[in-house]
């Protein structure tokens, strides 16, 4: 099964920064005050190859959410860096599905 449960959506408040999941330290949760869509990292930042990403600031370029950390923007819907193309964060599909956050791990 590759949707997994993570959290109730209801845990998951409205908030100005990333939080880290309580299911996967791993994972870093963000819930967008605007359209209320999820969004899911890993918490592995490319340019410093630490776990640091937790510390970035989530700020909007128009509507789309980007995180903003270590004079880098990494677009939380698809990791993508915004100054450097060749560089991402990893990102994880999420949905909201029986008022749960489930994020997809697909099997290999």
């Amino acid at each position: 099964m590759p949707w997994t449960p993570l959290c109730q959506s209801e845990h998951l408040p409205l908030r100005t920064q990333l939080q880290m999941s309580e299911n996967d330290q791993r994972l870093l949760l963000y819930r967008d005050p605007y359209s209320r869509k999820v969004y899911a990292l890993y918490n592995h930042n490319p340019l410093t190859l630490g776990a640091n990403l937790h510390q970035g600031e989530v700020v909007h370029i128009g509507e789309h959410p980007v995180l903003s950390v270590n004079h880098a923007h990494f677009s939380l819907a698809t990791g993508d860096c915004l100054e450097i193309p060749a560089m991402a964060v990893e990102v994880v599909r999420t949905r909201e599905w029986q008022q749960q956050i489930e994020i997809y791990l697909p099997t290999h």
